[in-house]
């Protein structure tokens, strides 16, 4: 990690001004070919303007880490009454990210991994034209133990977190908490939406979260406010919420106002006229049970009900004694990626440890690495690790790059990239296989191959029986082969071909982004898949034949939302043409694309249940 004290002169005083400092350890360490954490201790680090994602030829771009030592004592905070931040028509960021691949203002759909951990960014006092956050990221992004607020008595600023340049996400949010504003979140355009898990919104103004053509899935918010906790403005957008209690209000409004599509559960809400207005219409009541929008959609059934499948936390494990963490390097690894590593991270592994780190480089790995033992975390800081050209090469034979075995209850690989998109396939690797009934944790990373060639991002063996839990990954396919519970938040497969496979597997989503044709998940052999809100993107040309979901002699629920820019009915197709077949007793059936509500070209699936327990051949 980079050090922006040791390193920059940063004073974080809460005196000094830090903005030079900062703004040139962003520039000369954004997009580096190794990775970059820039760390910053406790301490309150006043900034008098904007900290840019630029780098030293002040060029957009991305690939940056902001790392606090924690939430509540590492505070980048703005100058009280700020000549810069005074409009609330012509406002300002305090801290703003990008995009390599820029569409104007730093927007744009390479800005993969972009991440703020453990910090807080507060807008001072007296800066109503303030936005504490303009986020931007792709694929693997976003926040974790964050905090946005406004230190004004009167709660002033103008958005917490902001979402409305062009292609931000998909990302994942957890653990956020945003205090003032007009809006704590703010969120346009249609693509690529944004997972929100355990989102705590305090005295905003006017929204809470505020929607434009989005599509947001939330799970476990708590709001305080007089006003909305949520305005789904748009026809365009789509909100999946969960389990989420909205106090304070008023008698006069409801907490949800919906002019989209909205599915919603476990929804309790208290000191508002109810809980959801939609369409213009009052919903009676102050509890959601569980509601959609609709039309609800079924081929067997047309029952209003989804999976609901119980839910695990995702498992968390850190050990604050250092002598139970490993150094990959002193082992032998080769940060520079020069020389194999293999030998050195498996010493590593099997040294006792119950924490493996390689520091932040790129690592060169030609053979399957075990992980067992009392090994509980491998935390990547964001390094490359990568096998040669030459290896992990026969489709017929393939290998695991890492492989979990027993061990220790439970194990995390986080925050690390696997494979090499920009240079190499490896048409026979398995990047994470499961030999075991440990539960594993992915976070944080990306499992890639070039132009997602060939090989599989993580699959189980028959042994691999333990749960799975998934936040924040990109990698294509996932194939669970034998029966485990999986949990994701915040999944995105890209591959020309079917993306999850579900074989009589427990598969729960918050949150699912695709790209390319192929079926985004096939669910088989008694599975059940529930999918709570995400967006199927095409974006080239997909077979007339292919369905976008798959349900064989299995049950699933869905709800999600697809974007698509041309004519849904001309071919070449740019879109699925059936969004789901389903398979029951021999009887095959399918729901045309063109049966649904639209989307501009794209469409919505407010719920899509299989909950029948018996075949009907009447429909």
């Amino acid at each position: 990690m980079i050090n922006v004290k040791t390193k920059y002169g940063a004073k974080g005083d809460g005196v000094t001004d830090d903005t030079v400092a900062i703004q040139k350890a962003i520039s000369q360490n954004i997009h580096s070919a190794n990775g970059a954490i820039l760390y910053f201790p406790a301490g309150i680090y006043l900034v008098s303007g904007p900290l840019v994602y630029k780098d030293i030829s002040q060029t957009w771009s991305s690939a940056l880490t902001f790392q606090g030592e924690n939430q509540e004592n590492t505070i980048i905070r703005l100058t009280d009454n700020n000549p810069l931040y005074q409009s609330s028509s012509n406002t300002e960021d305090v801290l703003d990210l990008g995009s390599q691949n820029t569409f104007g203002s730093g927007g744009g759909n390479d800005g993969f991994d972009n991440y703020l951990f453990d910090i807080t960014v507060d807008v001072g006092k007296g800066n109503k034209g303030a936005v504490a956050l303009d986020f931007m990221g792709n694929n693997y992004c976003g926040l974790r133990n964050v905090k946005l607020k406004s230190s004004d008595p009167s709660h002033v600023g103008s958005i917490g977190l902001s979402m409305m340049r062009y292609a931000a996400g998909p990302c994942l949010m957890k653990n956020v908490v945003i205090d003032g504003f007009d809006y704590g979140i703010k969120a346009a355009n249609t693509e690529y939406s944004a997972t929100f898990e355990v989102l705590t919104l305090l005295n905003q103004g006017v929204y809470g979260i505020y929607n434009s053509g989005n599509v947001l899935s939330v799970r476990g918010l708590a709001s305080t406010n007089y006003v909305p906790a949520i305005y789904n403005q748009s026809a365009l957008g789509l909100i999946t919420l969960l389990q989420a209690s909205l106090n304070g209000g008023s008698s006069s409004i409801s907490a949800i106002e919906n002019s989209g599509t909205i599915y919603a559960r476990n929804v309790n809400t208290s000191g508002y006229l109810s809980a959801l207005d939609s369409n213009s219409k009052t919903i009676p009541g102050k509890t959601l049970t569980e509601y959609d929008s609709g039309p609800t959609q079924g081929l067997f059934s047309n029952t209003a009900s989804s999976m609901n499948l119980p839910i695990q936390e995702t498992p968390q494990f850190e050990d604050s004694n250092l002598a139970d963490w490993a150094n990959v390097i002193a082992f032998g690894a080769d940060s520079s990626g020069s020389s194999d590593s293999s030998a050195a991270i498996q010493a590593a592994i099997d040294s006792g440890a119950t924490t493996v780190y390689f520091p932040t480089g790129k690592y060169l790995v030609n053979q399957t690495v075990f992980v067992r033992g009392t090994v509980r975390t491998i935390s990547g800081f964001d390094s490359y690790i990568t096998p040669p050209k030459t290896a992990f090469q026969s489709p017929t034979s393939p290998l695991p790059l890492f492989r979990i075995d027993a061990g220790a209850p439970d194990v995390t690989l986080s925050h690390v990239q696997l494979g090499n998109w920009g240079a190499y396939a490896y048409p026979g690797i398995i990047f994470v296989e499961r030999n075991s009934s440990r539960s594993v944790v992915l976070t944080d990373s990306a499992y890639l191959s070039i132009g997602t060639v060939g090989g599989v991002g993580y699959q189980n063996t028959a042994l691999g029986t333990g749960s799975l839990f998934v936040e924040d990954v990109s990698a294509a396919p996932w194939n669970i082969m034998y029966a485990q519970d999986a949990f994701a938040r915040q999944i995105n497969p890209e591959a020309n071909g079917t993306k999850i496979l579900n074989n009589g597997g427990n598969l729960w989503i918050l949150g699912l982004k695709t790209e390319q044709a192929g079926t985004n998940i096939e669910t088989d052999n008694g599975g059940i898949t529930e999918l709570l809100g995400g967006l199927i993107y095409p974006a080239q040309t997909v077979p007339s034949n292919q369905s976008a979901f798959l349900i064989n002699k299995s049950r699933a629920s869905l709800v999600y939302a697809v974007s698509n820019y041309s004519v849904p009915s001309s071919s070449p197709y740019s879109i699925f043409q059936t969004q789901v077949t389903e398979i029951q007793k021999g009887i095959t059936r399918t729901l045309p694309t063109l049966s649904l509500p639209s989307r501009g070209y794209g469409i919505l699936m407010p719920l899509y249940s299989s909950q029948a327990a018996s075949v009907s051949t009447a429909k």
